[in-house]
């Protein structure tokens, strides 16, 4: 295979191969060639991209379809012979680079060294662009010339010129139009010690993180004009601008510092908290997750109320509200319904942090219905205040874990129960539904024992008892070297991060709430139509709370 010079050439950090050494060396077709490049965008197709240098078509090698990049040699070979286009372009910035920077020595004599060099050679090269402007009466309007030369620019990493072309086109015409060379080509911020002054200034810098960190979230420019007139007050001459205030905000090191800025729960702060435990939690608490599904199992004779306040009785399916722990596994707590709502949702979570002993670091939940009732708000606002994280989401991704335990408690634990009739009706897996004839058969057993809302719940808990109790190794490809159950995983984890409950608290959170007052040393409340009467011997209690509403909690 012979390589000849031009073949193969490094533009732009890719590799380009030349159409002459394609159609030579593969068994690729100058027709197929020529449609395939005519159907390619450019640089920017995904098959057969090319670009045109020098009036030659290259293809780039990454973009040549596999069967014919397999024909060529190899990659590090072609590398080898690979050489640098030389054009105009290339030439004026090599002799800038190289020679022409001399002539700009004089104008930058305050400065030495590498510094010196380089502002004289973007110099040298806005003065010889403009020379060949001039020369080849190219119009400023058109933009290959600037378009190649800002990409050399960039090939080159020449210091001190803009990477934009119309930026470069522009300090070009103005050095034509007789702007001076000093002022066009400086070194950034030379002599400027504005940022290094108030950067070290802890008493202006103190007082942008104050306004920074409030939550009525002002703007830059509010901030500064506030720092502006406070500076103003406290006789301080100098002052940050704008710019600089804007800056401080975008700070890493500020934002970190401000992010109470937002509240609790916004985008804008949610990568620095301290811990997010959703998908691999550490320790038994860092997080649980609400939801609720149809328990597959056959329908049940039941009685339920209707919206409308008026009773109902027909053939309903179990519904089950559960609440797990994303570290075990274990479901925590569950409510038995016909349908999603609050009183659901809080008997769950009730039960599972008596069950627990504590609240979770975080708890993950969606929109259930109910979700903007009384009840809920309260329990809601009582969590938070508590500085446990709500996190509500509106995806099923965002509490995947207790969306995929939902399938695994189907396919492996409610397989074995004699009136589980498979999975959803949109499932299309072969195992996904018993036949019509066994379902017909459950049907007419649970009909003719009775089959009701009791017993449907008694068929539900010992199918989760078995599921707290098995080791995952049992029936778990991913988790085949554990031979712990769920229920042993919570019990032997710590809780670091959890919020241990009283059972005053509990109360308070979960049990009836009653407005009480103290009369005559007593505390006196019907409950369920029976009068109760609590004596207080406590003479200070009753001295300061005679009289005052109290509320009273129980269970």
């Amino acid at each position: 295979m012979n390589i000849h010079a031009g073949d193969i050439i490094s533009y732009n950090s890719k590799m380009l191969v030349s159409k002459h050494f394609l159609l030579n060396n593969t068994d690729v077709k100058e027709p197929y060639l020529r449609v395939a490049k005519s159907r390619a965008k450019g640089i920017d197709s995904r098959s057969w991209a090319h670009e045109l240098i020098q009036e030659n078509c290259f293809f780039i090698y990454e973009h040549i379809p596999g069967r014919y990049r397999e024909q060529l040699p190899e990659p590090e070979t072609l590398r080898s012979y690979a050489v640098r286009p030389v054009n105009e372009i290339t030439s004026l910035v090599d002799e800038c680079m190289s020679n022409g920077y001399k002539l700009f020595l004089s104008t930058y004599n305050t400065f030495t060294g590498d510094r010196q060099k380089a502002l004289c050679q973007s110099a040298s090269i806005i003065h010889d662009a403009k020379n060949f402007v001039e020369i080849n009466a190219l119009s400023w309007s058109k933009s290959a010339f600037f378009e190649r030369l800002a990409d050399e620019i960039a090939l080159q990493e020449v210091k001190y010129l803009p990477k934009s072309w119309r930026n470069l086109r522009d300090k070009i015409r103005l050095y034509a139009e007789g702007k001076p060379m000093h002022e066009l080509v400086s070194a950034k911020n030379e002599g400027n010690a504005h940022a290094a002054e108030f950067k070290n200034n802890d008493l202006i810098t103190g007082w942008l993180t104050e306004l920074a960190s409030s939550q009525k979230n002002y703007t830059s420019a509010f901030i500064f004009r506030k720092i502006r007139l406070i500076c103003e007050q406290s006789c301080i001459e100098k002052h940050p601008s704008i710019r600089w205030v804007s800056d401080f905000m975008k700070r890493s090191d500020t934002r970190y510092l401000t992010k109470g800025r937002y509240g609790e729960g916004s985008r804008f702060n949610q990568k620095y908290r301290a811990y997010t435990p959703t998908k691999t939690a550490l320790y038994a608490g860092d997080c649980w997750q609400i939801d609720g599904t149809r328990v597959n199992i056959v329908d049940h004779r039941g009685t339920w109320t209707e919206k409308d306040g008026k009773r109902r009785s027909g053939q309903k399916f179990l519904y089950i509200v559960v609440v797990r722990d994303v570290m075990s596994g274990l479901p925590l707590g569950w409510e038995y319904c016909h349908e999603e709502s609050a009183t659901a949702v809080i008997g769950a979570l009730a039960m599972a942090v008596r069950n627990a002993g504590y609240l979770p670091y975080e708890l993950i939940y969606d929109r259930f219905p109910g979700h903007n009732t009384p009840e809920w708000a309260f329990i809601e606002y009582e969590l938070r205040r508590r500085k446990v994280i709500m996190t509500v989401t509106h995806k099923a991704e965002g509490k995947a874990n207790i969306e995929r335990w939902f399938g695994s408690l189907q396919s492996v634990f409610m397989m074995e129960s004699n009136l589980y009739y498979g999975e959803g009706i949109r499932s299309s897996r072969r195992y996904a539904h018993r036949s019509k004839e066994y379902v017909n058969e459950m049907r007419t057993w649970a009909k003719k024992n009775s089959f009701d809302f009791d017993d449907a719940v008694r068929e539900t808990n010992t199918i989760l008892e078995r599921h707290n109790n098995r080791p995952y190794s049992q029936y778990s490809r991913k988790f085949v070297h554990i031979d712990k159950s769920p229920q042993q995983l919570h019990e032997e984890s710590d809780r670091p991060n959890t919020y241990p409950v009283t059972e005053h608290e509990f109360c308070y959170l979960f049990g009836l709430r009653k407005g009480v007052s103290i009369s005559n040393n007593l505390i006196t409340t019907q409950i369920e139509g029976a009068t109760y009467y609590y004596g207080i011997d406590d003479c200070q209690l009753v001295e300061r709370y005679t009289g005052e509403k109290l509320t009273n909690c129980f269970d």
